[in-house]
């Protein structure tokens, strides 16, 4: 419940532009109105625009006229924190150019304040209007995150790449106070660490390391895992990484290792176009399990620290669905919650949650729940008069569910477009694309047909909630709402669903509620009841190498590219086949 201090028509404009996937969110009277990543409307995968077609998207959904009308414009990354560690170096006494004195002014300012830091930065953005920029520490942001978990009390760890100046920030939340325990100075990084070996094996870091995750259950991680655990240490709540092996923190040379790692590792870097082979997958999974005893390690200090029982996780490295699923095995933690969108993306909402906490009243407690669908949504008018102008034939289902499940039964690919897009990097089935569990044969076929890469890459289960239990092997406060968690898939399910069926028997699964996605889950519950089996195959509504559909538009380009055979649009389905007829050679398992 927000609190009544916050004035009932506060308005903040939450931003992330300080990396990929710049976005902006928007809340009114403490409750999170909309919120999108720029690549989903400018159509660049990974944009590092700025986010001016989110904010204006955003702007219109609240119903603000214009940046005059909001209070407050929240920024995850503080310049003034982040410029006191660097002006050692005396640049910032010369400005290049005149705009520069707007962070010149606060830096040289720092040293006259009486706190260790800034907490944040509040620059007005004009003199006559109210609206104010507020630059909040990036780690502060991702523990904003904390405030819409069910949790009234919880320890808090934020494990990224860094912020500021440092790279995890350990803690607590009791009702609306915070308490570090630990925070570890950057370049001592577990976000470091992972990129590393991601741009080792080839990929690029910051955007491939699902693929690391996915070829790790491949791999042996005994071939390399002692020669990688020669580099670092780990105790006392920290971690340390040898800085002769791991050159991020160099800024005069760009990637994210020295060449004395591959020489002790006996590991040739792998190029982009060469084929994965055994040693890759090897190497992969000594990432992964050397990336999780660190982990592990951290949290159980925390665990000791704090003594509460429940966790929020946040930051980037919590992307990592398989070690998030371990976390209730491995620590002494009982329950886990991560956000929807735990990276910096997700920072345009935890910071705007931050404030909110900040402003509310001392002794009271501030929690809002944050339901990520928060995009852009089209009315049927607005889907019929597409499918017109594009001259395509479609129907109009007054059953979408009972229609979908037949044609999902038959083996046909299935693009599903409803409601408002989800925020965030899951497709949580509202821009999906569905298919048959049951077809050993489904995952080679999207991949090689729809998604256009690589064939070791899993699809995700998406199953009833009163189902889970009976499929997975879910720890004590098991969840995974967000498709956030790894899960062991249970021996004797494992022949029903072999198409979201990992190699190493697990799956990273999406627990849908009625109360999440009433519509998402009746259609799994409808082909449960068809077909004994209440799970579906869902993967996000794009191509390889381009965002997530946002738009009608985008779908059908999707769809009239790829080897989809049906796209739901609403109650409208358009189909490549005639409706029943069975794919040749489908036989269902």
């Amino acid at each position: 419940m927000v609190s009544t201090s916050i004035r009932s028509d506060v308005s903040i404009l939450g931003l992330h532009v300080t990396g990929d996937q710049t976005a902006a969110a928007v809340f009114r009277e403490g409750q999170l109105v909309a919120a999108v990543a720029e690549e989903r409307l400018n159509r660049q995968k990974r944009s590092r625009s700025f986010p001016k077609k989110a904010i204006r998207y955003c702007l219109e959904s609240a119903k603000l006229n214009s940046l005059n009308d909001v209070d407050y414009i929240v920024v995850p990354w503080n310049p003034a924190a982040h410029m006191k560690r660097i002006n050692m170096s005396g640049f910032t006494n010369w400005r290049r150019y005149d705009p520069e004195w707007l962070y010149i002014v606060p830096n040289q300012l720092m040293e006259f304040l009486d706190v260790p830091d800034a907490a944040a930065t509040i620059l007005d953005l004009t003199q006559q209007g109210k609206s104010k920029i507020v630059y909040v520490n990036h780690h502060q942001a991702h523990i904003g995150w904390a405030f819409a978990s069910p949790f009234e009390e919880a320890a808090v760890a934020i494990i990224d790449e860094y912020g500021e100046s440092t790279s995890f920030t350990l803690g607590s939340v009791r009702g609306n106070d915070v308490s570090i325990e630990k925070e570890l100075p950057f370049p001592h990084s577990l976000g470091v660490f992972y990129a590393t070996f991601t741009q080792l094996l080839g990929f690029t870091p910051n955007s491939d390391e699902w693929k690391v995750m996915g070829a790790a259950a491949y791999g042996d991680p005994q071939r390399y895992r002692s020669k990688i655990q020669q580099l670092i240490r780990c105790h006392d709540g920290g971690v340390w990484l040898d800085q002769d092996y791991f050159e991020f923190a160099n800024t005069r040379f760009a990637g994210y290792y020295s060449q004395s790692l591959p020489r002790h590792l006996e590991f040739a870097p792998r190029t982009r176009d060469e084929p994965l082979v055994q040693k890759h997958y090897d190497m992969a999974a000594a990432c992964q399990a050397v990336f999780e005893h660190m982990l592990f390690s951290i949290l159980t200090w925390l665990h000791e620290r704090v003594r509460m029982p429940r966790l929020v996780m946040n930051g980037g490295c919590c992307m990592n669905s398989l070690a998030n699923g371990k976390v209730t095995l491995q620590t002494p933690f009982e329950e886990v919650f991560v956000s929807p969108a735990p990276a910096d993306n997700g920072a345009c909402i935890g910071g705007p949650l931050w404030l909110l906490h900040s402003l509310t009243k001392k002794g009271t407690s501030f929690r809002v729940p944050i339901s990520p669908y928060t995009g852009p949504s089209y009315d049927q008018e607005h889907i019929r008069t597409l499918l017109e102008r594009y001259k395509l034939h479609y129907r109009e289902s007054m059953d979408v569910c009972a229609d979908i499940v037949g044609l999902l039964s038959c083996g046909m690919i299935v693009g599903w477009f409803q409601g408002r897009m989800e925020f965030g990097e899951r497709a949580l089935g509202n821009r999906s694309i569905l298919a048959d569990p049951r077809d050993e044969g489904m995952k080679d076929k999207i991949n090689r047909s729809v998604k256009y890469r690589e064939s070791f890459r899993p699809f995700a289960p998406s199953i009833v909630a009163e189902a889970a239990d009976a499929y997975f092997e879910l720890p004590p406060g098991g969840d995974s709402r967000y498709m956030d968690r790894v899960f062991a898939v249970r021996p004797n399910k494992r022949h029903l669903i072999p198409a979201v069926v990992h190699k190493d028997g697990t799956g990273r699964l999406q627990i849908v509620r009625r109360e999440d996605n009433e519509l998402f889950y009746r259609l799994i519950q409808k082909f449960g009841e068809e077909t004994g089996v209440p799970v579906l195959l869902n993967t996000s509504f794009n191509l390889n190498g381009e965002p997530i559909v946002e738009s009608p538009d985008d779908a059908l380009r999707t769809y009239l590219t790829s080897g989809i055979d049906v796209v739901v649009l609403g109650n409208f389905v358009v189909e490549k086949m005639p409706r029943g007829e069975k794919l040749p050679g489908y036989v269902p398992a």
